[in-house]
């Protein structure tokens, strides 16, 4: 999938009078070009070098996707549209935001993560997305502005400096535009739920050859619509019996109780509706254990998310004299997206008094539950050994009652987030002294501010209402409870944060000398970049008081300075032999104190044997900077991702016995965690290269195929849960640990700072019994990451006089090997296989065919993924289903009808999904959803769309 800019007179007279075929990605080498040609084509500069030259002459595998290829995937957003690279693969989306707020969508290209792709804007970066630790919002790109989008997927940090370890994805404004004209897009989802709508009005007025100057203004407004996961068949439960699957959450509207009976029978666990199997549509319980119920979360979620979308762009350009053009753009997004999920689980104790007015008078106990032996019976028997009860009975509870809860009443948790970006640009180009030169002033800014919607609850505000015996915890809540529960939602402000980069850049180029085979290119650069973070939590998150919150959330507040100086230099060794050498040294100014430097080189060379064949290749360093995050993220209390057990106090997954009381919290459950930052975190180092050929058999034919290999080293990630819990005795020093009886002292006498407490836990403690605290989990550089594969792509066009013209395009990434490895731990492949961070499928390709005759054209497009292997933990599936289960293919078609009745109007039909595929199944997901994985497919189902633009003439 390595695509050239289409520059080459020969290229331009193949594929002139249409569009690229399939998405656009076709690879449209230049291999038979003449010198006579190459005086007559324009020199320009291309994504992943800084020298203006032939595009075509160049070795940088770049996919190019125009304005008119854009318009006919149907796509209506950045995200939409990078989705369908197969190069790109795992970068989140959408449907990845179910039940999560100030979460970006973002690119991937290798599949290596977001943060490793540099996505840039008219060849200048963007700030990043100022919540959590992410990097662009592909949300904050305003497509319809957009004439073209160069994917470079080669490492390019000797040009751009960090984060161009995977790729660049450059998107590119339309320039001297003249005219107006308006558009409207609508689709109709054909099972209902999650349809768009969209507006757009596009202008620009002025004529640089004859006016000496052009302004461009466009103005967009998106609307999608909410997809609930109850309107798919594939999502609608958490209960999946076929799938080995019961994700149920214990956490419900009607408590698993712990309780005394009034004969001094201990319960643990037992629901008062597990009588009748847990029938209760008020509360979505499902059945999930032999005394107890779950909830079916999965009827509150949505699978995409309500969202608006707005952005205004701008650009103008003066031209001064031939050597002098001025330019600004300004270009400002607006997005708001509503998060919903299932309401709030109850994660700290919950007691009830026996003195509340919903005290129960009796629980039923179901049929078949099993009494231990010692058990009172109310007859005045008492069990000699484990008996199953023949029939329901019930039982007098007394004392307080204890157990896990969920705020169904209150409905489903919302956040409301709002996200703007502004961007502002002013520079100059032109040549001087036979320099082609650039410079421009940047700023960029992302405010993201997340508010308290309805179903999110204080414990502060509630928990004394429960333990009151105010809130009906045992079923439908009446008038005065349901008020009371209300009134303890939270409002306003909950989470938010600035992102500002302010960065000055300085290139130029020329052709130094020339040489037998031709002239010496040369560039030189530098650039300056402030960076400030500031990100805000409200007293709620910064006490870890939202029920069912992610505990602590505090404020992180830093900033740095960037210097960069690069240069690049290309040499045409022999008329068929061409070398490129780039160099950037970058040095990061960190405002807390700390600094370091980064050199990246990178080679390149490009071989024409003929007219027909090139061979290219490069070999390259790069890095990525740690973030403002990652160097200062501040401590914060969380839970691990998965079940483990105390090594301690319930070694094996078997509890130790002793006095605490505490076992139920100790073994297999999420425990306790203390996540931070590392303020003397090193850059992550990459190693790749790549070796491919170009060829053009006929006028008709052309394609490449390229090998490519990329390692990571010193990767930052947290210190890995597995690592800790694998190996407790080498890790011991994450293993913090509290005295109770200091507990105790704390809350009577009130020093939260009293050592051995939770607040000031021993660190590395063995005393069983100590109760475990937390487990630091600190960011650290200790991973490995690598991936492997090869690109193809092949095009084929063909005129047929007053038949039209056909076209074919086959685009492809198959990875050899994708993998990781943390410190202390196994190498780990996720080629095929779902482990840590999800699959990465071994294949992915999109073949594409098409016509055009007179005013009509249309397309087929093959959309295909190779499937993968789940990979489950056997604790979490019946004894009776494999640990791996094989994951089918993703295999979709789309089809478009355009029409141009007249000169200024032109629609387009399409339909996704032809055969209304749903997404194969898998036990593994994102997020909160069960039964697909959202990475590789798309929720909504056969679409129908419709597109209408009109130019004023």
């Amino acid at each position: 999938m390595m695509t050239e800019t289409v520059l080459s007179r020969s290229l331009r007279l193949v594929f002139s009078g249409g569009i690229a075929v399939g998405l656009g990605l076709a690879a449209l080498p230049a291999v038979a070009q003449t010198a006579s040609q190459d005086n007559s084509m324009q020199r320009v500069e291309i994504t992943g070098s800084s020298i203006k030259r032939v595009a075509a002459e160049t070795a940088l595998p770049v996919t190019i996707l125009r304005r008119e290829d854009i318009e006919r995937t149907g796509a209506t957003s950045a995200q939409d549209l990078v989705n369908l690279i197969p190069g790109n693969f795992g970068g989140n989306v959408a449907s990845n935001n179910v039940g999560a707020s100030g979460v970006p969508s973002t690119a991937n290209l290798r599949a290596l993560g977001a943060r490793y792709t540099l996505v840039l804007l008219n060849g200048r970066r963007v700030a990043n997305y100022a919540v959590g630790n992410n990097p662009v919002d592909l949300n904050s790109i305003p497509l319809s502005a957009i004439e073209r989008i160069e994917v470079l997927r080669d490492g390019a940090s000797a040009v751009y400096g960090a984060d161009a370890v995977a790729g660049v994805i450059n998107f590119i404004l339309k320039k001297d535009y003249k005219g107006m004209e308006v558009s409207a897009y609508k689709t109709h989802v054909d099972q209902g739920g999650g349809n768009t709508k969209s507006f757009n009005l596009t202008g620009g007025f002025g004529d640089i050859a004859t006016d000496r100057f052009n302004v461009l203004f466009s103005a967009n407004h998106e609307e999608n619509q909410k997809l609930l996961a109850s309107e798919r068949s594939f999502s609608t439960t958490s209960v999946r019996p076929d799938l080995g699957l019961n994700k149920s959450s214990p956490r419900n509207g009607v408590p698993n109780l712990n309780f005394t009976d009034s004969l001094g029978n201990k319960y643990v666990g037992v629901n008062p509706y597990r009588y009748n199997g847990c029938k209760n549509d008020e509360f979505s319980l499902v059945v999930n254990s032999e005394k107890g119920c779950g909830t079916d979360y999965v009827k509150y979620i949505d699978l995409v998310p309500e969202a608006k979308h707005d952005n205004i762009v701008t650009r103008g350009v003066f031209k001064v004299n031939e050597g002098l053009e001025l330019f600004a753009e300004a270009a400002y997004t607006k997005d708001k997206m509503i998060a919903a999920a299932s309401p709030a689980p109850y994660t700290k104790a919950m007691t009830y008094p026996a003195n509340g007015r919903f005290y129960p008078k009796t629980i039923k106990l179901p049929k078949g539950l099993k009494l231990p032996a010692g058990y009172k019976m109310p007859n005045g028997s008492v069990t000699t050994a484990e008996t199953v009860l023949a029939a329901d009975m019930d039982v007098t509870p007394t004392g307080p009652m204890t157990g896990t809860w969920r705020t169904v009443a209150g409905g489903g948790r919302n956040d409301l987030t709002k996200t703007e970006n502004t961007r502002v640009v002013v520079g100059a180009k032109g040549m001087l002294a036979g320099w082609d030169y650039e410079t421009a002033l940047t700023y960029g800014k992302n405010e993201v501010e997340i508010q308290f919607g309805p179903g999110k609850f204080s414990y502060a505000r509630l928990d004394p209402l429960v333990k009151n015996g105010e809130i009906n915890v045992f079923g439908t809540q009446d008038a005065a409870s349901l008020a009371a529960l209300l009134g303890s939602q939270l409002s306003g402000f909950e989470n938010g944060g600035t992102s500002i980069s302010k960065e000055f850049d300085f290139k130029m180029s020329k052709e130094l000398f020339n040489m037998p085979a031709g002239a010496v290119g040369f560039s030189v650069g530098t650039s300056f970049r402030k960076e400030k973070l500031t990100q805000e939590s409200s007293e709620v998150l910064k006490k870890g008081d939202e029920v069912g919150g992610a505990g602590e959330i505090l404020g992180v507040t830093g900033d740095r300075k960037v210097f960069g100086l690069f240069s690049e230099v290309v040499v045409p060794v022999i008329k068929s032999l061409e070398l490129t050498a780039a160099a950037r040294y970058d040095k990061y100014k960190n405002g807390f104190g700390t600094e370091f430097d980064n050199l990246s080189p990178k080679l390149g060379f490009t071989f024409r044997p003929s007219t027909v064949i090139m061979a290219r290749g490069s070999v390259a360093r790069g890095f990525r900077a740690p973030t403002l995050v990652d160097n200062l993220r501040p401590k914060e209390l969380n839970n691990t991702s998965s079940n483990f057990s105390d090594p301690i106090r319930c070694p094996n997954g078997t509890p130790i016995n002793d006095s605490v009381g505490e076992l139920q919290d100790e073994c297999n459950v999420q425990l306790d965690t203390q996540n931070s930052g590392n303020p003397d975190l090193k850059p992550e180092k990459s190693k790749q290269y790549t070796l491919g050929l170009v060829f053009q058999p006929t006028s008709t034919v052309s394609g490449s195929i390229d090998y490519w290999n990329v390692k990571i080293d010193k990767s930052i990630n947290a210190m890995s849960e597995n690592t800790v819990f694998g190996d407790p005795v080498a890790n011991i020093n994450q293993f913090y640990r509290y005295d109770p009886a200091v507990e105790a002292a704390e809350e009577v006498k009130g020093f939260p700072k009293l050592p051995g407490s939770k607040a000031n836990p021993y660190r590395a403690s063995t005393n069983k019994d100590f109760p475990l605290a937390y487990v630091a989990l600190p960011r650290v550089n200790t991973g490995k990451f690598y991936a492997a594969g090869i690109d193809l792509n092949l095009n084929y066009r063909q005129k047929m006089g007053d038949m039209g013209t056909v076209g074919a395009n086959f685009d492809s990434t198959y990875y050899s090997k994708h993998g990781y490895q943390y410190q202390g731990e196994k190498e780990v492949s996720d080629l095929g296989n779902f482990k840590d961070f999800g699959p990465t499928p071994r294949f992915r390709h999109t073949l594409g065919l098409t016509y055009g005759i007179g005013q009509w054209n249309t397309s087929l497009t093959h959309n295909y993924t190779k499937g993968y292997w789940d990979y489950t933990d056997p604790a979490s599936i019946g004894p009776n289903y494999p640990e791996l289960r094989k994951v089918g293919d993703y295999s979709t078609f789309d089809a478009t009808l355009g029409w141009k009745p007249m000169k200024n109007v032109s629609m387009t039909f399409g339909v996704k999904n032809i055969a209304d595929e749903d997404p194969p199944s898998s036990r593994n997901g994102q997020n909160f959803q069960v039964g697909y994985d959202p990475t590789f497919t798309n929720p909504l189902g056969r679409t129908f769309y419709a597109r209408l633009n009109y130019k004023f003439l």
